[in-house]
Protein backbone atom coordinates (compact mmCIF):
# COMPACT_ATOMS: atom_id res chain seq x y z
CA UNK A 1 0.00 0.00 0.00
CA UNK A 2 1.41 2.87 -0.96
CA UNK A 3 2.10 6.44 1.23
CA UNK A 4 -0.61 9.19 0.81
CA UNK A 5 -1.24 12.39 1.82
CA UNK A 6 -1.31 11.67 5.50
CA UNK A 7 -0.04 8.11 6.27
CA UNK A 8 3.35 6.11 5.79
CA UNK A 9 2.93 3.03 4.08
CA UNK A 10 2.54 0.33 7.19
CA UNK A 11 6.03 -1.74 5.72
CA UNK A 12 7.92 1.54 6.20
CA UNK A 13 6.84 1.84 9.40
CA UNK A 14 7.40 -1.27 10.41
CA UNK A 15 11.16 -0.87 8.89
CA UNK A 16 11.21 1.92 10.47
CA UNK A 17 10.53 0.99 14.39
CA UNK A 18 12.68 -2.29 13.28
CA UNK A 19 15.84 -0.33 12.23
CA UNK A 20 15.69 1.87 15.76
CA UNK A 21 15.13 -1.37 18.04
CA UNK A 22 18.10 -3.12 15.53
CA UNK A 23 20.84 0.25 15.67
CA UNK A 24 19.82 0.42 19.73
CA UNK A 25 20.86 -3.07 20.29
CA UNK A 26 23.72 -3.13 18.22
CA UNK A 27 24.99 0.80 20.09
CA UNK A 28 24.01 -1.02 23.20
CA UNK A 29 26.05 -4.07 21.98
CA UNK A 30 29.13 -2.51 21.68
CA UNK A 31 29.33 0.18 24.12
CA UNK A 32 28.88 -2.82 26.59
CA UNK A 33 31.50 -5.05 24.96
CA UNK A 34 33.83 -2.04 25.51
CA UNK A 35 33.96 -2.47 29.03
CA UNK A 36 35.52 -5.72 28.94
CA UNK A 37 39.07 -6.25 28.18
CA UNK A 38 40.49 -7.83 24.69
CA UNK A 39 40.38 -11.77 24.65
CA UNK A 40 37.58 -11.62 27.12
CA UNK A 41 34.79 -13.89 26.39
CA UNK A 42 32.22 -11.84 27.31
CA UNK A 43 33.86 -9.09 24.75
CA UNK A 44 33.09 -11.51 22.37
CA UNK A 45 29.79 -12.12 22.82
CA UNK A 46 29.01 -8.79 22.81
CA UNK A 47 30.93 -8.63 19.52
CA UNK A 48 29.15 -11.14 17.83
CA UNK A 49 26.21 -9.48 18.41
CA UNK A 50 26.95 -6.25 17.61
CA UNK A 51 28.56 -7.61 14.33
CA UNK A 52 24.96 -10.01 13.34
CA UNK A 53 23.05 -6.77 14.19
CA UNK A 54 24.75 -4.39 11.64
CA UNK A 55 24.44 -7.10 9.11
CA UNK A 56 20.48 -7.15 9.84
CA UNK A 57 20.36 -3.53 9.94
CA UNK A 58 22.18 -3.39 6.75
CA UNK A 59 19.43 -5.84 5.56
CA UNK A 60 16.69 -3.89 6.96
CA UNK A 61 18.03 -0.48 5.21
CA UNK A 62 18.04 -2.06 1.82
CA UNK A 63 14.54 -2.99 2.43
CA UNK A 64 13.36 0.50 4.08
CA UNK A 65 15.21 2.15 0.62
CA UNK A 66 13.51 -0.25 -2.43
CA UNK A 67 10.25 0.03 -0.32
CA UNK A 68 10.41 4.08 0.31
CA UNK A 69 11.39 4.16 -3.68
CA UNK A 70 8.19 2.32 -4.24
CA UNK A 71 5.93 3.89 -1.76
CA UNK A 72 6.45 7.45 -1.50
CA UNK A 73 6.08 9.33 1.40
CA UNK A 74 3.01 11.59 3.04
CA UNK A 75 3.31 15.45 2.45
CA UNK A 76 6.11 16.54 5.03
CA UNK A 77 4.77 18.90 7.73
CA UNK A 78 6.15 21.47 8.83
CA UNK A 79 8.07 25.30 8.37
CA UNK A 80 11.05 25.09 5.35
CA UNK A 81 13.59 25.32 8.12
CA UNK A 82 12.44 22.19 9.55
CA UNK A 83 12.00 19.97 6.21
CA UNK A 84 15.70 21.26 5.29
CA UNK A 85 16.93 19.74 8.50
CA UNK A 86 14.75 16.94 8.41
CA UNK A 87 15.87 15.86 5.13
CA UNK A 88 19.30 16.51 5.67
CA UNK A 89 19.05 14.80 9.00
CA UNK A 90 17.46 11.59 7.18
CA UNK A 91 19.06 10.92 4.63
CA UNK A 92 22.67 11.53 6.69
CA UNK A 93 21.13 8.52 8.57
CA UNK A 94 20.04 6.36 5.44
CA UNK A 95 23.82 6.63 4.11
CA UNK A 96 25.38 5.87 7.46
CA UNK A 97 23.01 2.92 7.90
CA UNK A 98 23.85 1.61 4.32
CA UNK A 99 28.11 2.56 5.05
CA UNK A 100 28.40 1.58 8.73
CA UNK A 101 27.75 -2.30 8.47
CA UNK A 102 29.52 -2.52 4.87
CA UNK A 103 32.62 -0.81 7.26
CA UNK A 104 32.21 -3.54 9.81
CA UNK A 105 32.28 -5.88 7.01
CA UNK A 106 35.50 -4.87 5.07
CA UNK A 107 37.38 -4.35 8.71
CA UNK A 108 36.51 -8.45 9.40
CA UNK A 109 37.71 -9.07 5.90
CA UNK A 110 40.90 -7.26 6.17
CA UNK A 111 41.19 -8.20 9.71
CA UNK A 112 40.64 -12.37 8.17
CA UNK A 113 37.47 -12.23 10.34
CA UNK A 114 34.54 -13.94 9.15
CA UNK A 115 31.11 -12.52 10.38
CA UNK A 116 28.67 -15.07 11.76
CA UNK A 117 25.36 -14.08 11.78
CA UNK A 118 23.27 -15.23 14.54
CA UNK A 119 24.48 -18.18 14.03
CA UNK A 120 22.24 -18.68 11.15
CA UNK A 121 25.30 -18.36 8.34
CA UNK A 122 28.90 -16.83 8.23
CA UNK A 123 30.02 -14.36 5.72
CA UNK A 124 33.24 -15.93 5.08
CA UNK A 125 36.80 -13.69 4.32
CA UNK A 126 36.99 -13.72 0.45
CA UNK A 127 39.49 -10.20 0.94
CA UNK A 128 43.26 -10.10 1.68
CA UNK A 129 45.09 -9.57 5.16
CA UNK A 130 45.48 -5.45 5.53
CA UNK A 131 45.53 -4.69 9.24
CA UNK A 132 46.19 -1.34 8.31
CA UNK A 133 43.51 -0.69 6.42
CA UNK A 134 41.00 -2.41 8.77
CA UNK A 135 42.94 -0.12 11.58
CA UNK A 136 42.01 2.52 9.68
CA UNK A 137 38.35 1.51 8.67
CA UNK A 138 37.80 0.98 12.56
CA UNK A 139 38.75 4.31 13.20
CA UNK A 140 36.31 6.29 10.64
CA UNK A 141 33.64 3.37 11.83
CA UNK A 142 34.05 3.49 15.87
CA UNK A 143 35.69 7.41 16.27
CA UNK A 144 33.13 9.51 13.71
CA UNK A 145 30.68 7.77 11.95
CA UNK A 146 29.43 5.53 14.80
CA UNK A 147 29.01 8.36 17.08
CA UNK A 148 27.93 10.93 14.26
CA UNK A 149 24.90 8.27 13.76
CA UNK A 150 24.14 8.11 17.13
CA UNK A 151 24.35 11.85 17.02
CA UNK A 152 21.68 11.86 13.99
CA UNK A 153 18.97 9.73 15.91
CA UNK A 154 18.97 11.98 19.10
CA UNK A 155 18.29 15.04 16.60
CA UNK A 156 15.82 13.09 14.60
CA UNK A 157 13.77 11.76 18.05
CA UNK A 158 13.87 15.29 19.41
CA UNK A 159 12.83 16.52 16.15
CA UNK A 160 10.09 14.04 16.34
CA UNK A 161 9.00 15.44 19.88
CA UNK A 162 9.34 19.00 18.89
CA UNK A 163 6.82 18.23 16.41
CA UNK A 164 4.38 16.24 18.94
CA UNK A 165 4.79 18.74 21.68
CA UNK A 166 5.37 21.99 20.22
CA UNK A 167 4.17 22.26 17.00
CA UNK A 168 1.49 19.80 17.71
CA UNK A 169 1.10 18.43 14.26
CA UNK A 170 0.63 15.01 13.78
CA UNK A 171 4.21 14.20 12.56
CA UNK A 172 4.65 11.72 15.13
CA UNK A 173 1.56 9.75 15.38
CA UNK A 174 1.79 9.12 11.75
CA UNK A 175 4.35 7.12 12.57
CA UNK A 176 3.09 5.37 15.08
CA UNK A 177 1.38 1.86 14.21
CA UNK A 178 -2.33 2.46 13.95
CA UNK A 179 -4.52 1.81 16.84
CA UNK A 180 -7.16 -1.33 16.24
CA UNK A 181 -8.84 -2.59 13.06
Amino acid sequence: MPANTTAWNPSLKFLHWALFIVIAAAVTCVLIASGYERGDPAKGQFMFFHKSLGVTALALMIAWVITRLNAGRPQPVGQTWQLRLAATVHWAMVVLVLALPIAGLLMSQFAQQSVDVFGLFSIPVWLGEDKAVAKAIHTVHAGFAGPILVGLVVLHVVGALWHHFIDRDGTLTRMLPEKGR
